[in-house]
């Protein structure tokens, strides 16, 4: 069951990332936009701004396990680099096993946000007026998926030293 999460994980990870690239590539389009039309047409628009920033929140939060999944996300690896590889493995579980609490944690508090948003129809405080479950939606998505790769890696990791202890306990004939 765990191979199919982590192939399922993976595929909406790869999907979510190449989003938040294009994401991206149209924030930048966006406010290149507004720059031309506010400084040389003078007709600045309404709306750049708030969805750059939505789309900010989606590009970021949803892009993020994506990055845990490659092992793009920053680490400080000056002191990691100098300990042995089963020490390594060791500091990776403990802080996914970390990582992935606080994500679920942050994952239950979106989801709460998320139902009062749906509950009281919650709007943008601007002349766009976007229901607010729009931008709200990329924190529990983000922090899901991002649960669900630490679980991933904690399983990796676990197997890492099943295999290690297996290995250390077989006496040679």
């Amino acid at each position: 069951m765990l191979s199919s999460l982590k192939s399922f994980v993976e595929r909406v990870n790869l999907l979510l990332g190449y989003c938040s690239g294009l994401g991206i590539l149209a924030m930048g389009i966006i406010l290149f936009y507004e720059v031309i039309a506010r400084y040389f047409f003078n007709s600045p628009t309404i709306w750049a701004q708030e969805i750059s920033i939505y789309l900010f929140i989606w590009t970021m939060l949803a892009g993020a396990a994506y990055t845990l999944q490659v092992g793009k996300h920053v680490r400080i690896d000056l002191l990691i680099i100098r300990f042995s590889v089963k020490t390594q493995n060791f500091l990776e579980f403990v802080t996914s096993i970390f990582g992935m609490l606080f994500s679920a944690y942050v994952t239950v508090q979106g989801w709460n946000m998320l139902k009062a948003t749906l509950k009281y129809h919650k709007l943008s405080a601007t002349p766009l007026r976007v229901p607010m479950w729009i931008p709200q939606l990329a924190l529990l998505v983000g922090f899901g998926l991002l649960t669900l790769q630490f679980i991933i890696i904690i399983s990796a990791k676990f197997s890492i030293f099943s295999n290690q202890e297996k290995k250390e306990g077989e006496q040679p004939c």
